[in-house]
């Protein structure tokens, strides 16, 4: 696995941006073509990379044309989806699992196999529709998807992009991000803060990369960043889980589950979600304290791009 990301690395002389979001393709491709059964969790490892993917681009949105930008950020997009029914189903499991351990005395004697069970088969169902043997040709078709887009990336429009479309693209991503907070913090619904969540995922894996190749003074506060980002997209991942749980419930699906046990479920989850978003509030407040071009600065992104 490494020597092929060796490979894939040797044939880029573009911005390090550039070779981390063909890298990142490359390893969603080497995750997805493992010996079958492909396990679960090389899917989430695709996925990782997918994100991280997305991220890369999104840094490089300005030394491309718009056409190029939407056909590649459509591509990784469609392939994480084929992957996204089994990450929903192995999250709704972590989250009940979470619940359970936290409040394991408020659970006692609480009837919890039967929708233990509904879950899990969920799970053994989206594992079945990722098996290329399967009836569902999801694998194969997120495998041509990837394989496009790496292709895609391999073509002029990649090649010629230089070091000035770093600085500019880190602010757009920081923007979002600040202007999805700024939503949430007003109407904190489930999708508005999903929203914010996927834009601090966005922020984590672009700064996450740049990190990598940072070698002056501007490193310990992109350190700092890092952390910041990295707590607050685990507060709302598990903010954003126990909604889906708490909604997958409520299915006719599992109107044969006692309607008492649902209904303690529930008791559980609302408190647990107020403190979760309590503490990624606080957190996106430091996080998202800065003007977008002052962030920049701070990084030092702009004068790592210029020089190198």
């Amino acid at each position: 696995m490494k020597s092929a990301n060796r490979s894939i690395q040797s044939e880029t002389a573009g911005h390090p941006a550039e070779k981390l979001l063909r890298t990142s393709v490359g390893e969603a491709l080497e995750r997805l073509q493992a010996p079958q059964p492909i396990s679960d969790e090389a899917i989430h490892d695709a996925r990782k990379a997918l994100k991280k993917a997305r991220a890369d681009l999104r840094l490089l949105q300005d030394g491309m044309s718009k056409p190029t930008y939407q056909a590649e950020n459509a591509g990784l997009r469609d392939a994480g989806r084929f992957l996204s029914p089994l990450r929903d189903a192995r999250s709704l499991i972590k989250a009940f699992d979470s619940l359970h351990a936290r409040y394991i005395d408020e659970l006692q004697g609480v009837e919890l196999a039967p929708l233990q069970k509904i879950l899990h088969g969920n799970l053994a169902k989206a594992r079945r529709h990722l098996h290329p043997q399967g009836k569902s040709a999801d694998l194969g078709n997120c495998i041509r998807q990837l394989e496009d887009s790496l292709d895609l990336a391999k073509q002029g429009d990649f090649s010629s992009i230089n070091s000035s479309t770093i600085d500019p693209g880190l602010r757009r991503i920081y923007r979002k991000g600040r202007k999805a907070y700024a939503e949430a913090k007003i109407v904190p619904t489930t999708e508005a803060l999903h929203e914010w969540r996927k834009q601090v995922k966005y922020l984590l894996n672009a700064m996450d990369g740049l990190h990598s190749a940072k070698k002056d003074r501007k490193r310990g506060t992109m350190v700092k960043i890092l952390k910041r980002a990295d707590r607050l997209a685990d507060y709302l991942g598990d903010d954003h889980e126990f909604a889906m749980l708490a909604q997958e419930t409520a299915r006719g699906a599992y109107a044969a589950i006692d309607g008492d046990v649902i209904k303690k479920l529930d008791a559980l989850i609302e408190p647990r979600r107020v403190k979760l978003q309590k503490r990624a509030f606080r957190l996106g407040k430091k996080l998202y304290d800065e003007k977008p071009r002052r962030f920049t600065k701070q990084t030092g992104v702009g004068v790592r791009s210029t020089s190198g």
